[in-house]
Parts: C-alpha cells; sequence; structure tokens
C-alpha cells in the first residue's frame, strides 16, 4: 500500500481519491490526458479495485475525470468548448447551455473592498480581479456580469493581462485550480442605467439578477458573479437529482 494509505482513520477509497485528486493538482497528470486502467492502479496503489472505483467516483463527482465507455478514464479539460457552461443555467430554445460570445467592458485589480471580503472571503489586504462584460447570442446581449476573483488564490495571476476576457473554467485550469461547485442565488431586480443601456431595456424593466459563488476543491471562494440576465427567449433551468 502506497505511502501512509490506511494509517488515517478516514475511509481508505476517501485517502485514495486525495492522492489521485494531487496527481492532477500537481500537474503529473495533464488535462485531456488518459488515466492508467483501473487494474494497474489498483496494484500500483496497492488497494482492492473496489476501493479504487470508489475513490474514482468521488473524483468523477468532483468533475476532475471523465469516463466513457470503451475510451477509458480522462483528466477533464476545462480549456475544451464543451467545458465552458459546466456553471451556467441558462439554455437556449433547444435546451443546451449557453454561455454566449462575450465582450469585456472593463477589467482591473483592485484591493477588495467589503463586499468582496464577506463574498469571497478575504481580508481587506487581498486583491481582487475585477471584470464588467457583455454576454451575447445571436448579437442579442442577454447577460450584464460584474466578477471578482480573489487574485491570491490563482498562484502566478499577477495582473489583468493574464486574465482577459477569461473563461472562469479554463483560467482556474492554467494556474493549477480545480473548481469544485457553484451556488447562485436568483432574484428580480431593476438595473441601473448603464446596465439598462447595454441590454437595451429601460432602466425600470425587471431582469433576472444571479448572484453566483464558484468555490475550488478546498472549499475556499475563487469568483463572485453577478449578473443582470434578460431572458427573452432563453430559460434559466435547474437540473435536481
Amino acid at each position: 500500500m502506497q505511502g501512509s494509505l490506511g494509517l488515517s482513520r478516514r475511509p481508505l477509497y476517501v485517502q485514495v481519491c486525495d492522492l489521485l485528486a494531487e496527481r492532477i493538482t500537481s500537474g503529473i497528470w495533464k488535462p485531456g490526458s488518459t488515466l492508467p486502467n483501473e487494474q494497474d492502479l489498483a496494484r500500483e496503489i496497492g488497494v482492492s479495485p473496489g476501493t479504487l472505483r470508489k475513490a474514482l467516483d468521488m473524483l468523477e463527482g468532483n468533475r476532475l475525470i471523465e469516463r466513457h465507455q470503451g475510451r477509458g478514464t480522462y483528466v477533464t479539460d476545462y480549456s475544451s468548448a464543451a467545458s465552458q457552461t459546466r456553471f451556467s443555467n441558462i439554455r437556449a430554445g433547444g435546451g443546451e447551455r449557453i454561455c454566449g460570445d462575450t465582450r469585456l467592458l472593463e477589467q482591473a485589480m483592485a484591493t477588495a473592498d467589503h463586499a468582496e471580503c464577506q463574498h469571497l472571503q478575504l481580508t481587506p489586504a487581498d486583491t481582487v480581479l475585477r471584470t464588467r462584460r457583455l454576454r451575447s447570442v445571436e448579437g442579442r446581449a442577454f447577460m450584464y456580469e460584474h466578477a471578482r476573483l480573489a487574485a491570491g488564490r490563482l498562484p502566478g495571476l499577477k495582473g489583468a493581462d493574464d486574465a482577459k476576457d477569461y473563461r472562469i473554467s479554463a483560467l482556474a485550469q492554467r494556474f493549477g485550480v480545480h473548481l469544485a461547485r457553484a451556488t447562485e442565488c436568483v432574484g428580480l431586480a431593476s438595473p441601473a442605467r448603464e446596465i439598462a443601456e447595454a441590454l437595451a431595456v429601460e432602466p425600470g424593466a425587471t431582469l433576472l439578477r444571479l448572484d453566483r459563488i464558484i468555490c475550488g476543491t478546498d472549499g475556499l471562494p475563487i469568483e463572485w458573479r453577478v449578473g443582470f440576465c434578460l431572458l427573452n427567449n432563453l430559460q434559466y433551468v435547474v437540473e435536481m437529482n
């Protein structure tokens, strides 16, 4: 059995999951690369195939790997086009998730203000990357976004030039951070004039307000985004299992 596996009080499959996740986050297994077959991997680590399978189930649940019947198991590549809609609940009429085309309006590094400290669990000395952008589909603007990144949680992110018009999943992967989950609060709001003009609606119009926080595998927030959404022919869809 590899290293100190089995010495902890935690279930063995959880320890194996952590071991394999470390290989991914450290870059030993690159995005898009194929994992060894399960029998070989179980033999290398020194655990039963059943224990390994439960560990892989956890990795898949955390979206660190993808399993494809008959093709094998791969490290998830979040730079692919299919991965960009992971945290989007906006869907087109046909049911497909969309992110739309983006137009960067403003982006700058700044010291975290009170609201950013609260939502991102930061201190007033921490730095955030503030981004305002407009999302469109088929040439029609549907969402105005104000996003804040906890810059210090993306090791190597030095300034706005490192993240121009970023997609959060691909950006996190580039800096060796894996995203685990998101929470999104949904409400209704009337937009400020700047937002109303960008979305071509009246200032008193009612829009969907989407307040989302994305966290890494350590549970700490990486991005806080507030979006004002004009649905028109689009839908906001939540899946419940």
